[in-house]
């Protein structure tokens, strides 16, 4: 047997944890990023004031393209613990859970129901307050099945908030007034219905003789608010009505107008303030498609696409997960260069930026990451670059690594980027040695590392581990 006298660990390092780094000279290395548009998102923001949009500033966003390619709607439960996305891509409601109330960064998916039956191009999904009627706003209907287009398609739900539990029941056609609804309200006792018609560009009041029940709507009044948006999309009010909400696509922008009297449009008056749904004159446009407040107005919710950084086509760093995304989960080797071409036209007016924290300077209390970044030209020219040189942790005698994680994101705009792990190089196999005692424990610290070391020299000569006195040696024959 021949010993290895080079990986011999002392009696004096005892109670650490060891591997053997298998060095790798600094590289550089290239990637490619572009700004792509569909990324699909709840955006909260917090109003300083209640139902004041004049006062609202960005809080955060959750992607939600996963489930649905197109979604167009969002809305939540009471209590804010359930948030409800109508997806026209699969003609789905998709229900979510909040651990956190009315904090769309804590929401996870549950399930969904399938309303394609009574639509083939949903709009809208709304409840009841008790969460015992859902209501789908459709724009084509089914005509194989007899059903007309610009219809409020009506649920009953057998346990509340529960959509899995939701069975049609019937239907008020709009068709009357516009041929492309897009949302609904009712206001605060479910005998008023508010629809909005993005053909006529208006807001048509219907009464209702059963609280809730649309089947029993008739058409009352309008308001056309086609001088401020031809292409409405999403519509809310404050809990007594005396404030209205339009979201639309035309102008980017959410508007607010002032109402004489609760839910009656005939008493609505000029708007008094319109606010772009951007965060920075370079931003892209959010696109959005709908809104909803919490029930005390200090949050607004848009779901909107507003874009997303993309690295070398959507493919993480990492190995053995090559799965096409738009923000990429990176992972990026300390010492290493990276360096990336910002040259997409569409970059124009955006920057790369880097951070310790989430979104970096678009959270509160977030940071620029500088050190080792370095620009060349300006983003969206030809031959610009943004490159950042990773720090490595000096000496690497213990694990872990001089940056634990940085994300990536776009300097003009909110909630698109990503996370970049930074590990320290090492070798594949890890060996946890404790209390001086004649045993080891060896594990894999990734799956990278067992691919290393089960394609290495030692691996397929064999090895034999012992600890004698304290000490470590390898062995082989």
């Amino acid at each position: 047997m021949s010993k290895l006298t080079d990986f011999t660990v002392t009696s004096a390092e005892k109670d650490d944890f060891y591997g053997f780094h298998r060095v790798a000279p600094s590289q550089t290395i290239h990637r490619t990023l572009t700004l792509i548009t569909g990324n699909e998102s709840v955006y909260e923001y917090t109003l300083g004031t209640g139902w004041d949009i004049s006062t609202m500033a960005y809080t955060t966003s959750y992607y939600i393209g996963f489930n649905d390619s197109n979604p167009l709607n969002t809305t939540f439960s009471t209590d804010g613990t359930k948030m409800f996305v109508m997806g026209n891509a699969d003609k789905h409601v998709d229900e979510y859970t909040l651990t956190t109330a009315f904090d769309v960064s804590t929401a996870s998916w549950r399930t969904h129901k399938d309303v394609s039956a009574q639509d083939d191009n949903p709009r809208s999904v709304r409840f009841n307050p008790t969460g015992t009627k859902m209501y789908v706003v459709g724009r084509d209907g089914v005509p194989s099945a007899g059903i007309t287009a610009s219809n409020i398609n009506e649920y009953a739900l057998t346990t509340a908030w529960d959509i899995t539990t939701a069975t049609y029941t019937d239907l008020f056609s709009c068709l009357a007034q516009d041929t492309a609804i897009s949302d609904m309200q009712f206001n605060a006792d479910g005998t008023l219905l508010l629809v909005l018609g993005d053909t006529g560009n208006d807001v048509n009041e219907y009464d209702l003789s059963t609280a809730y029940d649309v089947s029993t709507a008739t058409f009352v009044d309008s308001f056309s608010i086609g001088a401020q948006e031809t292409s409405p999309a999403g519509l809310g009010f404050n809990t007594d009505g005396t404030r209205m909400f339009i979201a639309g696509t035309d102008g980017d922008d959410v508007i607010q107008y002032p109402l004489v009297t609760g839910f009656d449009v005939s008493t609505t008056q000029a708007l008094t303030h319109e606010v772009g749904l951007t965060n920075a004159p370079s931003a892209p446009t959010m696109n959005p498609r709908g809104l909803t407040f919490n029930a005390d107005g200090t949050k607004l919710y848009v779901l909107g696409t507003a874009g997303t950084l993309m690295i070398d086509g959507g493919d993480d760093e990492l190995p053995y997960s090559h799965i096409a995304r738009s923000q990429n989960t990176m992972t990026f080797l300390e010492g290493n260069t990276y360096v990336f071409d910002v040259s997409q036209s569409a970059l124009v007016g955006h920057s790369l930026k880097f951070s310790t924290t989430v979104d970096g300077t678009h959270k509160a209390g977030g940071t620029e990451y500088v050190t080792g970044v370095s620009s060349s030209g300006s983003p969206g020219t030809p031959g610009a670059t943004t490159t950042i040189i990773v720090p490595s942790k000096t000496p690497s005698t213990d694990p872990g690594s001089a940056v634990d994680k940085l994300y990536y994101y776009n300097g003009g705009h909110p909630s698109q980027g990503g996370e970049i792990f930074t590990p320290e190089w090492k070798g594949n196999l890890q060996i946890t040695y404790t209390n001086g005692l004649d045993d080891i424990d060896t594990r894999y610290k990734t799956k990278h590392q067992e691919d290393i070391f089960e394609d290495s020299v030692l691996w397929k000569r064999g090895l034999d581990f012992t600890v004698v006195n304290g000490n470590l040696t390898i062995e082989m024959g």
